[in-house]
């Protein structure tokens, strides 16, 4: 079985603490069963059970609070380098961005919160390419033409993923992600990846791991061996069928389970979906990827029957797996009320809500079945 590597842990205080006497009590009483020749079953494995918090001012205390008791482990925060376009060889930080999950006063401020609660926090820098007008211009697609451009590229966003190895190691965080989604610059430059995780290892001795495209990407990343995870952005289709039956969805995950499986065992790396998310739309199981637009107000209804079911699925397929360690759900806004235009990717006040809650919290018997409001 593969072993996943060690997280950096919060002190545990409060409701945590009894979190982690609860799951050593129940390893206790295993073990007693096992001596007596019992048959119970251990506990299933703990599995990093993170939610992506997207706050544009400072989120009450509250919120917090409610992500922990419903069974959330760690936190992941979203940083961004902005790029003009994808063949521009420039990335430009914005530390002090007005976003406060984003910005470094926030994440530091975040930080102190989550370590009081026992809550891990990941970093997870993203590159935004900023579109031009008439054209579409992804992360997946930055390249240059001369070696001239590809090397001040490079010293660019060395110089960003650097700030984040240094504020990660300040705040102590569980884990970073030393890129995502950037698929022809880890195929095209893969000496400059393994000289990046040198680089960011002299600096921060957390966890790394990079998150790479579940379409025409992953299988080809050639640095997994110099981290500690593989991580996927997990948007995979599951069937294209109108109101896919659960059934339908075990079917649809059976084909990418036997090749992150593979790929886990070829590298002695565990799995970690560094992003997945469901929108409670009619055509999340086809196209999970695609993000909301003006035009579903207008034109498509609500199915938050089947968000709640793709999540079922997907917990019911993957959280059993020794080879998975887990996933950063995608996403959680503070504030988020219950409204038609809500078709987004977040679960909040939906019957989603609860399926995650059912999930996170099974291995931790103390924690209440709550959600935060």
């Amino acid at each position: 079985m593969i072993q996943p590597p060690m997280l950096k842990i919060a002190p545990l205080p409060g409701t945590a603490l009894l979190v982690s006497l609860g799951a050593l009590l129940a390893l206790v009483m295993v073990g007693a069963c096992a001596e007596a020749g019992g048959q119970t079953q251990p506990p299933p494995e703990l599995k990093i059970q993170s939610i992506t918090l997207d706050a544009r001012r400072a989120p009450a205390p509250s919120v917090m609070v409610g992500l922990r008791d419903m069974g959330v482990t760690h936190v992941t925060l979203v940083q961004f380098g902005f790029q003009p376009g994808h063949d521009v060889p420039q990335v430009r930080m914005h530390t002090d961005a007005d976003w406060f999950s984003e910005n470094d006063r926030g994440i530091r401020a975040l930080a102190r919160q989550a370590d009081s609660l026992g809550l891990g926090i990941i970093l997870k820098p993203h590159i935004w390419v900023r579109r031009q007008r008439g054209s579409d211009q992804w992360r997946d697609d930055i390249g240059f033409e001369t070696e001239e451009d590809w090397q001040a590229w490079e010293a660019d966003y060395r110089a960003f993923m650097m700030h984040y190895a240094h504020l990660a190691e300040e705040i102590d965080a569980a884990m970073l992600v030393i890129g995502t989604e950037l698929a022809n610059a880890v195929r095209t430059r893969p000496a400059f990846w393994r000289s990046l995780i040198a680089g960011v290892r002299a600096v921060y001795d957390g966890p790394l791991t990079y998150a790479a495209n579940w379409w025409e990407e992953y299988e080809d990343v050639t640095f997994w061996d110099a981290l500690d995870y593989i991580g996927v952005q997990a948007y995979f289709e599951l069937s294209k069928e109108d109101n896919p039956t659960a059934s339908m969805l075990h079917e649809g995950w059976k084909p990418y389970k036997e090749t992150l499986k593979q790929l886990s065992e070829h590298t002695g790396r565990p799995v970690l979906f560094t992003e997945i998310g469901y929108r409670n739309v009619p055509f999340a199981a086809a196209q999970p990827w695609r993000w909301p637009s003006r035009d579903d107000l207008d034109n498509v209804a609500p199915d938050d029957s089947l968000q709640a079911r793709l999540y079922q699925v997907f917990f019911e397929s993957l959280w059993h797996e020794s080879w998975f360690s887990g996933a950063i759900l995608w996403k959680w806004k503070p504030g988020a009320g219950r409204r038609r235009s809500n078709l987004d990717f977040s679960p909040q006040n939906k019957p989603a809500e609860q399926v995650i809650a059912h999930w996170f919290t099974r291995s931790h018997p103390d924690l209440p079945m709550t959600s935060p409001r």
